[in-house]
């Protein structure tokens, strides 16, 4: 048993360290010595699709290392990490908030990320002041660095007064030792701040990033278009055993009270989220606030979903800030943009195919007849000749492997060139541009030429980061029924 112990001690440790290696410690508040710095963890490739920052309280933020992932996983999936601390500050006052502001600047320029992709977290007390800073970055969007749009609290208070009120149980049971020090501690530094809810109402309104006892929408409502989700470890029996504490010695029923306000206000991204495990510290002692009970993987897979980041090595879990119809029955594939068998492709960004039924079956109405949305990174020209070349190459690569790792072995007497005929016409309606054309090409399942009409429709979006192109294309005329099929993906196109 010892050697087993041993063996996952080391094990632990060599990966500490491997993590380690590759994390940066980068100041920022020259005038703060003690937590004026982050740790920050680059993407395992070097491209930064959007930051992840974690907050902690009264600590240095390596002191999360040990008990999270997060980091790790996050790399993996080209998220760059932040871990930094709050300090002692337990309130979301105007000094938290301001220095938690400089942090988000000096992080946009040092690795040029971009803000419109920001996930916030905040573990314990440190909730208060990430959910608080994101209210007010939405309701005051011109004073601030990042406005996130994913929000998550570990193990966190969510009502300043409720707080209050919970360290005061506390001190008046006198059941638990560190519990009931604690509770007197951030009563003193409560009283000699905003004071007591009851004496200063006005000041906890204003600090608090959600308060159970108020009627009327409170500064919840500024969450109202931002993914949010509240871990808990919610083992009340392990709490009345050990500590003596029910609900209402807990954040639960205020944290699930913040949720379904959200839920009820129409956030359909508000989550309240029971932890899969007990909360364990890294010392291994059983404790509900650790960073522990969040599944990591599954944060990370929620972040990227609610950031629409895309992965290509996990394609199908991306998550457009879009949404169209398509007929049933249509065969669905979704890659990088270019493809890898077209890598010469100009053009930047996520391609999504829908392929009817019948699509690869020779004979069938559907053969050849198929569908693209290019959500194409934003600021790339597209006219006549740049859609001309890119076509050709695109199709040039597709006739060579099929779209597959491995070259075709085509006989040379089959080959045909790859010409591509476009012209621009009358925009169709919600168009910004439409064109038109054909494509003449080897059809490499039949292995004889084939001539593919097609039309590209240029659009807007509310995305500063993007913009959609829709191709469709078949070997069957304009007239035909095919065509009504094809149209629908961009008939039913909707931005968030």
């Amino acid at each position: 048993m010892k050697s087993i112990f041993s063996l996952t001690l080391s094990i632990l440790l060599f990966s500490l360290a491997a993590d380690c290696q590759n994390l940066q410690k980068v100041p920022f508040d020259t005038s703060d010595s003690t937590n004026g710095y982050y740790l920050a963890m680059p993407p395992a490739s070097g491209n930064i699709r959007a930051v992840l920052v974690l907050f902690c309280p009264f600590r240095g933020p390596e002191t999360m290392l040990a008990e999270t992932r997060l980091h790790s996983v996050a790399a993996a999936g080209d998220l760059l990490t932040i871990y930094a601390s709050t300090g002692n500050k337990i309130t979301p006052d105007q000094i938290a908030i301001e220095r938690m502001n400089r942090l988000f600047t000096h992080v946009l320029l040092q690795y040029k990320a971009d803000s419109s992709f920001f996930a916030v977290g905040g573990f314990d007390l440190s909730g208060m002041i990430a959910l608080r800073y994101t209210e007010l970055a939405w309701e005051h969007p011109g004073e601030y660095a990042v406005h996130p749009k994913v929000i998550f609290g570990i193990a966190s208070a969510v009502d300043l007064a409720g707080f209050y009120h919970i360290c005061e149980r506390q001190i008046k049971k006198n059941v638990f030792p560190p519990g009931v020090n604690d509770a007197k501690f951030f009563m003193g530094l409560l009283d000699k701040g905003p004071g007591s809810p009851e004496a200063h109402p006005e000041q906890y309104a204003s600090l608090s990033p959600f308060l159970n006892t108020q009627t009327g929408p409170g500064n919840e409502q500024f969450l109202r278009h931002v993914a949010v989700r509240l871990y808990y470890d919610t083992d009340v029996e392990w709490q009345l055993k050990f500590r003596r504490n029910s609900y209402y010695d807990t954040y639960l029923p205020d944290g699930a009270e913040l949720i379904n306000r959200l839920l009820l206000q129409g956030n359909n991204k508000a989550e309240f989220i029971s932890s899969r495990q007990p909360g364990m510290r890294s010392n291994g002692n059983r404790n509900p606030t650790a960073l522990s009970i969040v599944d990591e993987t599954d944060c990370i897979q929620w972040i990227k979903k609610e950031l629409h980041v895309f992965s290509p090595s996990n394609p199908m879990a991306f998550s457009g800030p879009y949404s169209f119809g398509v007929p049933d029955r249509w065969r669905i594939e979704r890659s990088s943009f270019p493809p890898p068998f077209a890598p010469k492709v100009k053009l930047t960004g996520v391609e999504e195919i829908r392929f009817p039924p019948g699509w690869g079956v020779a004979g069938s109405e559907d053969y050849w007849s198929v569908a693209y949305l290019l959500w194409l990174d934003a600021g790339q020209k597209i006219d006549e000749a740049v859609l001309q070349e890119n076509l050709k190459i695109y199709y040039d690569g597709l006739v060579i492997t099929g779209g597959g790792p491995v070259p075709h072995n085509i006989p040379k007497d089959k080959l045909v060139p790859t010409r591509v005929h476009i012209q621009k016409i009358k925009a169709e309606p919600d168009d910004v541009d439409t064109y038109s054309g054909t494509i003449d090409m080897l059809d490499y399942m039949a292995m004889k030429p084939m001539t593919l009409n097609y039309m590209v429709h240029v659009k807007s979006c509310n995305d500063k980061g993007h913009f959609p192109v829709f191709l469709e294309l078949s070997p069957k005329p304009f007239t035909d029924v095919i065509w009504h099929d094809l149209k629908r993906m961009k008939k039913d196109f909707t931005c968030e």
